[in-house]
């Protein structure tokens, strides 16, 4: 086939009729009529042709090749930057693009639902205990929300993660866990763990009243920065969803101007799975917060200032160099 199409034709050569500048100002300059007899080299533009069809399709299908090289290229370059899950696990797929790595997602099915977002300005009768003032029944409701308690992490685990596993508190082998196995915590209930920090805050009086008498211009400097982590760190997650969701206005019998419609739909994964995920696989937490560093395990030198937070003696060698890290 492809002898066939790069052939050389045999040509046929005889006179040429003269063509009027005239002639080449229609559409059919270029046809052939009795008034302009074109006899010579009558095959070699259909050869031509064949050729420069041949090259033509011969170029479609490298660079079609080219690009599906670089799609592939592409689509591995991603997967390694996401830790290889969408290629070696499709469990929780839709969620895998917008997530780092986490056990959660190769263990449990989280499906993304769509709920209204209960958004009132008043309280809704029955109340939502998350609003109701404080007492002990609405505070064990907020704490079941922010189960900080560790989960066990494999080596694999962490450096998926993008951190260094000999960086990593260990979980002590008598735990059951075998000798490389490390400490984590889902995010989410840090998250909401701030989100109840702030909430207390808005009932000072009840929760820090006594240990503050004079207000919050008299608490600790670890308090106020707490709070402004909290803060800070909230801020720095609803930046990161960016929830493009819109909500539209009303029209009230009380004011003159448009009111905001909060009350919309959203795309929201199934918490209450991520919590059943944690609850299965949750360590002591009391434990682990006894835990103290063992000899010769590397740590990281933090500044003077972290260390006068939180309470550090110092001695008469301990001199603020402004080195160490802050956490």
């Amino acid at each position: 086939m492809w002898n066939q199409l790069f052939k050389t034709p045999k040509t046929r050569y005889g006179l040429l009729a003269k063509v009027e500048d005239d002639d080449l100002d229609g559409s059919d300059s270029g046809a052939l009529t009795d008034d302009h007899p074109v006899t010579a080299h009558q095959t070699a533009p259909r050869g031509l042709h064949r050729a420069h069809v041949a090259i033509l399709l011969s170029l479609n299908i490298a660079l079609f090749i080219i690009s599906i090289a670089f799609f592939a290229a592409t689509i591995q370059s991603q997967n390694a930057k996401n830790g290889g899950e969408i290629e070696e696990n499709t469990r929780n797929g839709h969620l895998r693009p917008i997530s780092m790595f986490s056990p959660v997602l190769d263990e449990t099915d989280i499906a993304v639902e769509k709920r209204r977002m209960d958004a009132t300005l008043l309280q809704r009768a029955p109340p939502v205990i998350y609003r109701e003032e404080p007492s002990r029944k609405v505070d064990e409701a907020w704490q079941k929300l922010w189960d900080t308690r560790p989960i066990p992490l494999a080596a694999e685990h962490v450096r998926r993660m993008g951190k260094d596993p000999n960086e990593a508190v260990k979980i002590p082998p008598e735990w059951g866990y075998g000798d490389d196995a490390y400490f984590g915590r889902l995010d989410v209930f840090h998250q909401m763990h701030c989100l109840d920090a702030l909430r207390r805050e808005v009932w000072f009086d009840h929760y820090y009243g006594k240990k503050y008498p004079g207000g919050f211009n008299t608490t600790t400097e670890f308090h106020r920065l707490h709070l402004s982590h909290c803060t800070y760190l909230l801020m720095q997650n609803i930046m990161c969803n960016a929830n493009t969701d819109v909500y539209t206005h009303i029209w009230t019998d009380t004011l003159t101007h448009p009111f905001p419609d909060f009350n919309i739909d959203h795309k929201c994964k199934n918490f209450d799975a991520v919590v059943a995920w944690q609850n299965e696989n949750a360590l002591d937490e009391k434990a682990f917060v006894e835990l103290t560093r063992p000899e010769g395990y590397p740590y990281r030198k933090m500044t003077h200032k972290f260390k006068e937070i939180h309470g550090w003696l110092f001695g008469p060698a301990d001199v603020d160099d402004g080195s160490g890290e802050i956490a």
